[in-house]
């Protein structure tokens, strides 16, 4: 059975998307108006976001819908890193001015350590101003973006993908290489791209062909020689339906190759890296290429 372990969004951006709504005239459209301010946040959820480590904080919006006068107050706030307390934040009281229906408050995850991810709750509990309908609470994953450094341009190549009865090693790619500071940690820069815009590429895979969804970035690890990856999109639809998109995965999300001897063929050595992945469409199978070598290799500068 496969352990379902895809994450939100590749790439993550340092800028914070929030719930779709119109938040030009949200106090006075959406809360109405009582005795206190009518406090409340957008929404309960709002999208992970990431942050570099150069400029640690971000700003979590709150409204209200009586704009009358100045008013200041503060939220509580909690937080856990894989389940346990953590405390690696602080965040800022608000104030509105007079006439103000949205102010901010900010989030500041200086001491939050990359790699980890922080879930962080804020509360606002004052009964006498929330809103009638208001939302009280918000919660928000946090990370910690690497600072990435360019190594230049390497090469990458996907036997399975790219490969064909006149050339089985497939098609070499040039592409920009990163390697985050201070770990070993590198990234390729949009590795199928290349192919998949290319005429060889279209005669190939003809209508499985989805350029729109293939990883933009593919970030990998090394942890005692050996290569880890998530799970992360080739730019293929199977039998070109959009719903079965095909993914490279690393061995260890089957509870059948959880042992480490499984991953061997996921490693480094020198400046090649070799990933050996299990190509899958979700609730459909795949091919597995896990046990093999020279099914992707990647060559750093």
């Amino acid at each position: 059975m496969r352990i379902n372990k895809y994450l939100c969004g590749l790439a993550v951006g340092v800028s914070m998307l929030f719930a779709s709504c119109n938040t030009d005239n949200i106090g006075a459209e959406y809360y109405g108006s009582n005795e206190g301010q009518g406090i409340t946040f957008a929404a309960a959820k709002l999208t992970a976001t990431a942050v570099q480590t150069s400029s640690p904080q971000f700003q979590i919006p709150i409204y209200r819908s009586n704009t009358i006068g100045d008013f200041t107050g503060s939220v509580t706030a909690t937080g856990t890193i894989d389940g346990e307390a953590a405390d690696c934040f602080s965040v800022s009281g608000f104030t509105f001015k007079s006439g103000e229906a949205k102010t901010d408050i900010t989030v500041d995850v200086s001491a939050l350590e990359i790699g980890k991810v922080l879930a962080l709750t804020l509360a606002y509990t004052d009964s006498v101003n929330m809103s009638p309908t208001n939302i009280e609470k918000v919660t928000v994953n946090v990370s910690v973006e690497y600072t990435w450094q360019s190594l230049g341009t390497g090469t990458f190549v996907d036997a399975w993908a790219t490969g064909s009865d006149a050339n089985p090693d497939g098609v070499v790619a040039k592409v920009e290489i990163l390697k985050a500071e201070g770990f070993d940690r590198y990234r390729v820069v949009k590795p199928y791209a290349e192919y998949l815009a290319s005429p060889q590429g279209a005669a190939d895979w003809d209508n499985w062909i989805s350029l729109g969804s293939t990883v933009q970035n593919l970030d990998i690890w090394i942890e005692d020689g050996l290569a880890f990856y998530e799970d992360f999109p080739l730019g293929l639809n199977y039998q070109g339906d959009s719903t079965q998109p095909i993914y490279g995965c690393h061995p260890w999300g089957w509870s059948s190759m959880q042992d480490p001897s499984f991953w061997a063929h996921n490693k480094m050595e020198g400046k090649t890296i070799q990933l050996a992945p299990y190509y899958y469409i979700d609730d459909v199978g795949g091919w597995n290429y896990t046990q093999y070598d020279g099914v992707i290799l990647i060559t750093l500068p």
